[in-house]
């Protein structure tokens, strides 16, 4: 089989429909943008149960293996998703190959970029298919997925919307995504979105690295979290600015659990414009003037919500007491930054997994330090 890159993928879902299926799919590009990519295949070859799925990097080779040589010589065949391909080594691709020539297991594999002479890239261009997810670098780099996206919609861009959109977002994939979706809801209704559409809501990946602090700290761990802090502050944003922006989104967070107390639905409608009329409409119950802190675009609020599931209410005021032993810490005990911050994400995430919280409830003094904080 030859490439399917861009528009040519779905010529490959329409081979595999019709039971042309390939022993390697080879997926050359960033995790999160292969997986979106390779679910409609997924659907198609594990129609009954979801596939099996590993990461090179996180379990024993052997296991890998074993899964290779465990398919069923009758009735449907095992489907196998695997992350990480480019640490198999040469030795490990020649038994690679081996392995899938007895056509009990199709393998489809993400890798990030290979050169035309990895032995891995070699295998997959002679024996499956391959799908360069991101052929070209640089503002471009995300154009054919918003053409298709539109078009899916039924929505236009104008080329000097599209170029400046894509200039805006960089080169994350995560990000490009997150972007044009808050756009295509911000536009809800109308089929053509201009420029001052995209200037009104998106935003580069550098502001909203920021904004994602907090929710790294919570859904994926310390590590994740100090991570992109360090980028941060490598990049010269000032510690007491993050701590702001830490300090408002927990505001945030606060105040859309006491919102939900109000109205339960919030948290388990599941269609954007419905929870949109509704935070309205509770909202506009609550305050003439809303908090300044929920002045934000619906969106932002609609994916946060996710974040409540299983958070006790005792959980806000000992996250606004840490905050504040995190202001402290940077301001009257000079501490390092990246040290400071750490062990605040290192508490939070304790919280979140389960870990009693402190015995004695926070002062009112440390509580409203916190508030004051942005």
């Amino acid at each position: 089989m030859p490439l399917f890159a861009g528009s040519h993928f779905k010529r490959l879902l329409d081979l595999a429909r019709k039971g042309r299926v390939a022993p390697l799919y080879l997926f050359l590009g960033e995790v999160a943008e292969a997986r979106e990519r390779a679910a409609p295949l997924l659907a198609i070859l594990s129609p009954q149960a979801p596939p099996e799925k590993m990461n090179l990097r996180e379990v024993p080779r052997e296991t890998f293996w074993e899964a290779l040589s465990s398919g069923a010589l009758f009735g449907p065949q095992k489907v196998l998703w695997v992350e990480s391909g480019e640490e198999l080594s040469e030795k490990e691709v020649s038994r690679l190959r081996k392995a899938l020539s007895s056509r009990m297991v199709t393998l489809i594999l993400q890798a990030r970029d290979l050169s035309e002479e990895a032995p891995l890239y070699r295998v997959a261009d002679e024996i499956g298919a391959i799908v360069p997810l991101v052929p070209r670098r640089g503002p471009g780099r995300f154009r054919d997925l918003l053409s298709e996206r539109l078009a899916a919609e039924g929505r236009h861009m104008e080329r000097s919307a599209a170029e400046y959109f894509l200039a805006l977002v960089g080169e994350d994939y995560l990000h490009f995504k997150n972007e044009l979706e808050k756009l295509l809801l911000y536009t809800a209704g109308r089929k053509n979105i201009l420029r001052e559409d995209v200037e009104a809501v998106v935003v580069p990946p550098e502001e909203a690295e920021v904004f994602r602090l907090a929710e790294k700290a919570l859904v994926e761990g310390p590590e994740v979290a100090r991570a992109l802090l360090r980028r941060l502050l490598d990049r010269g944003e000032a510690p007491a600015l993050i701590l702001g922006h830490l300090a408002a989104y927990f505001k945030r967070l606060w105040l859309l659990s006491f919102l939900a107390e109000k109205a339960p639905d919030l948290l388990t409608l599941r269609k954007y414009e419905t929870f949109r009329q509704k935070l309205e409409e509770v909202v506009r119950a609550q305050w003439t003037q809303p908090p300044r802190v929920l002045q934000v675009h619906p969106y932002a609020l609609f994916r946060m919500r996710t974040l409540l599931q299983g958070l006790p209410q005792r959980f806000f005021p000992a996250v606004f007491k840490a905050l504040y032993a995190l202001d402290l810490a940077l301001k009257r005990g000079f501490q390092a930054p990246e040290r400071a911050f750490f062990n605040f994400f290192l508490t939070l995430y304790r919280w979140r997994s389960g870990s009693p919280f402190p015995k004695s409830p926070p002062n009112v003094e440390a509580f409203l330090g916190a508030r004051s904080l942005v």
